[in-house]
């Protein structure tokens, strides 16, 4: 297994969340941290928040616990540099790589979902539904090959059955 390579700063992010008397959502040592921005899927300024275990508090390094639904550019395991903000968690940068791959998926028919999910699965991936129909998040982990899962997704387009992107593309594409 590949050890995940610190990456460094690649840009700020300023988020707040809706209400400024949020508190972190603490769950068996879990918290809730946010981002905010641009939501391209549903044309809109948006807010997503994930579960993140804390890995250092004074430092502000949590370790995403989600699979991102429409924020770009992060993965499941991510290392994420954070700042509270009135109460809030605040996503400020990208500090460490997990390694993992992850893609946004739609299902043309609700009713496919499932067997899309399934045959994802089967080829070594896990996924997260999320309040839109037929819209999931999908972790490719570090140590699955990428080729047959982008084949599949290929093949599932081209036939019209659902449409996706590679929101954090980490793994080989050869």
């Amino acid at each position: 297994m590949e050890t995940p390579r610190a990456i460094g700063l690649r840009g700020v992010f300023v988020f707040k969340e809706f209400t400024k008397n949020m508190k972190p959502i603490e769950t068996a040592g879990a918290v809730k941290v946010i981002f905010r921005f641009f939501n391209t899927v549903l044309d809109e300024d948006y807010v997503e928040s994930m579960w993140a275990q804390i890995v250092n508090q004074e430092q502000g390094l949590y370790q995403l616990d989600n699979i991102p639904f429409f924020v770009t550019g992060y993965a499941l395991g991510d290392v994420v540099l954070v700042e509270e903000e009135e109460g809030e968690l605040v996503v400020k940068d990208l500090v460490v790589e997990s390694g993992n791959t992850t893609l946004h998926i739609i299902a043309m028919q609700a009713d496919v979902a499932g067997s899309i999910q399934q045959a994802l699965e089967k080829l070594g991936c896990s996924w997260e539904g999320s309040h839109l129909p037929g819209y999931f998040s999908v972790n490719v982990p570090q140590t699955v090959k990428y080729a047959p899962i982008k084949r599949y997704l290929k093949q599932a387009e081209k036939q019209g059955a659902l449409g996706f992107r590679e929101a954090c593309l980490v793994h080989n594409t050869r």
